[in-house]
């Protein structure tokens, strides 16, 4: 993925407002028009040359995070550690591209990453969403917090 390609996925995963927040990791030098390539009125923050996890330092939590051309060129551990944190502590949602398969797809769905199918890609694009990943259960809501099938039956 370049920069050039970030309007398109923005269309297709963003789901944000015109004054949303972007946290993009990257090895890739931002582009000059950062206007262009992201939603009018949203605020920007590219962290070029990520090492660890431990060199992000964010003041506010970002709507969406975006990685791309970052894993690759950091150690399996870090790179875990990366997304982790991005995931726990930096984004609501995260949005990463790896041109090379650094982790499997059972790891990163372990971190709760989900593979995003697109027809024409040159990688993989994985997708941290926590209203997909956790589904809703009937079952645990505060009307059926414990079994009532149960109430009778069984001496608590």
């Amino acid at each position: 993925m370049t920069p050039e390609q970030l309007p398109s996925i923005l269309d297709e995963f963003a789901r944000t407002g015109a004054d949303s927040i972007f946290l993009v990791v990257s090895r890739t030098n931002p582009p000059l028009p950062l206007e262009q390539l992201f939603p009018g009125g949203s605020s920007v923050e590219w962290l070029c040359h990520v090492c660890s996890a431990d060199d992000i330092i964010a003041v506010t939590r970002a709507d969406l995070g975006i990685v791309f051309d970052q894993l690759e060129h950091m150690e399996k551990e870090e790179a875990a550690q990366l997304l982790g944190r991005l995931r726990d502590h930096h984004c609501k949602r995260v949005l990463f591209h790896c041109a090379v398969q650094t982790h499997s797809k059972r790891e990163l769905l372990a971190l709760g990453y989900i593979e995003q199918k697109r027809p024409s890609d040159d990688g993989h694009l994985y997708l941290f969403d926590p209203e997909l990943f956790f589904e809703r259960r009937a079952w645990n809501s505060p009307d059926q917090w414990a079994n009532p099938d149960n109430f009778k039956k069984y001496r608590w």
